[in-house]
């Protein structure tokens, strides 16, 4: 037996709602729905609630990854596996170290048992490749799929894994910029891809945003991407090399983040800003040891080069990139 908030149909969800955040909740048991009624289950008795004893089911509870692991891996197998990995959408993308490629299966089987969210399992074959930006990845367990839709920061991106890039990891990034944003700017996304950074500020932000790219696979979802968010400004799709398609001396803002190779780019970037100047969002990958040494260096001389001032006003290492080099970015006025 279990105690449980009686409540009508209409107002179960709200009064779920408020259970949670009082810690009355009780999730060990399932919800029931009889006839009109919803049966919440509750630790003690909430005032204000009509209140009943009745049996329910209790929840199913699932193992953790590394319980799971346990039960296939020895101790030091476990100790080489990393326990966290990229979701995204439902579609988990691990690493699995060499001498556990025999067993990488066994491995997924048990994340998709163990993470309720997880629909499909890949693995990294190596890192993101070419102009298209593209990491050779491997199907390991569940649905056999590639193709997902992923929500970050309330804006749905869907995407082939498979086919394009995208990460994660840069969500807390793309806020940070989106708070410096304000309405009525141009911007321009050099290597948007599908648009994380495009779509997250239009939606939030009355701007107008030249979103392009080089993979066509990329450019298409990014279309359907601008459909399926609800937007406060405007996102112009362009398909092609930045360096041949990017619009000249139209920005209030550029991002470029392409880390790899953003230094190549950076003197288009200033070409892409008004005449009056703006700011740049200048991703790059640097060694531990010249962490924003590097950076400076190629900021000041293609500022030189063009003739403007450029003042770094924020530098910070957005995450690890590889052992001992970083990805960082640096925010960059420009005044002509």
């Amino acid at each position: 037996m279990a105690l449980a908030v009686k409540i009508g149909k209409e107002k179960a969800e709200e009064t779920r709602k408020k259970l949670i955040e009082s810690n009355l909740f009780d999730s060990e048991y399932k919800i029931l729905i009889n006839g009109n009624y919803v049966l919440l289950p509750v630790i003690g008795k909430p005032e204000g609630f009509e209140v009943v004893d009745i049996p329910l089911k209790k929840r199913k509870k699932r193992k953790s990854f590394r319980d799971r692991l346990g039960e296939i891996l020895t101790e030091n197998e476990i100790s080489q596996v990393r326990t966290s990995f990229d979701l995204i959408g439902d579609i988990a993308v691990v690493e699995i170290p060499p001498d556990l490629e025999k067993k990488e299966k066994e491995i997924a089987r048990a994340l998709l048992d163990s993470v309720k969210a997880v629909k499909a399992v890949f693995k990294k074959e190596g890192s993101v490749y070419g102009s298209e930006r593209i990491r050779k990845l491997k199907y390991l367990a569940g649905e056999h799929r590639s193709e997902t839709v992923h929500t970050e920061n309330g804006i749905k991106l869907k995407l082939d894994i498979k086919e394009v890039y995208f990460s994660p990891r840069l969500s807390y990034e793309r806020l940070r910029v989106l708070s410096r944003v304000n309405d009525g700017e141009i911007i321009v996304d050099l290597f948007a891809g599908i648009g994380p950074f495009a779509l997250l500020i239009a939606k939030n932000r009355k701007v107008k945003v030249y979103a392009m790219d080089i993979n066509a696979r990329a450019i298409e979802y990014l279309k359907e991407n601008v459909k399926l968010n609800r937007l406060e400004g405007e996102v112009i799709v362009i398909h092609g090399d930045a360096m041949k398609v990017a619009p000249q001396r139209v920005a209030d803002r550029v991002i470029m983040n392409l880390p790899k190779k953003s230094h190549e780019f950076l003197p288009l970037a200033f070409d892409v800003l008004k005449e009056k100047g703006g700011v740049i969002h200048f991703y790059t990958i640097a060694p531990e040891e010249e962490l924003f040494a590097q950076g400076e260096r190629i900021i000041k001389r293609t500022a030189e080069e063009k003739g403007v001032i450029a003042r770094i006003e924020n530098s910070k290492v957005v995450r690890s990139y590889s052992p001992g080099n970083y990805h960082v970015v640096f925010d960059i006025r420009v005044v002509s």
